[in-house]
């Protein structure tokens, strides 16, 4: 196959995404419509996935939900109008997986499911803040999940602020090349 024009557009739109993804904490009032959510839970669904009926995405907008979340979830600093969480059916991932999966990889596959719904977000003019600084108990409690459903990233969603803070410096990644003794 190979690379057509629309092609190389699309991974230079996509490039472009990721050089510009940043987390927000402060949104504008607007709410976000159900059709943009729930085209970010799409994308979200389009990330990898170890094998089916592991993953539900729960999309919340619901103002007095969304009030508690910040009550009680104490990482949710934010004012965004609505928030998507991605959620694993831990019984569904032992049978199908087992012990690793349930613990390691439904964890990336919910890692990979944000960073598509957030790249998502960006191309409708959204903006997102993922937050895991929240207790299982308090997000399950809050969303009303069953036992066997295990909460693993909540994302807050909503319009960036017309003046947003700047974006944070200084963050460093340490790249190596086949060692880890070959790298920066």
């Amino acid at each position: 196959m190979t690379a057509t024009s629309t092609d190389q557009q699309d991974v230079h739109d996509i490039a472009t995404l990721m050089r510009r993804r940043r987390m927000h904490r402060e949104f504008d009032e607007r709410p976000v419509p159900r059709d943009a959510l729930e085209t970010m839970a799409w994308a979200a669904t389009r990330a990898q996935q170890a094998r089916s009926g592991v993953r539900h995405i729960v999309v919340v907008d619901d103002p007095a939900v969304m009030t508690a979340a910040r009550q009680v979830l104490p990482g949710f600093i934010n004012n965004a109008p609505a928030m998507i969480v991605h959620c694993t059916d831990v019984i569904r991932a032992a049978q199908v997986l087992g012990p690793r999966g349930v613990e390691v990889t439904s964890r990336l596959d919910a890692g990979a499911a944000c960073a598509h719904l957030a790249l998502m977000g960006q191309t409708l003019g959204l903006g997102v803040c993922t937050v895991t600084s929240w207790t299982e108990s308090a997000v399950q409690a809050l969303l009303e999940l069953p036992e066997h459903i295990r909460p693993d990233v909540t994302v807050a969603v909503g319009y960036v602020s017309t003046s947003p803070a700047p974006p944070a410096r200084g963050f460093q990644t340490h790249y190596h090349h086949n060692r880890f003794a070959d790298g920066a």
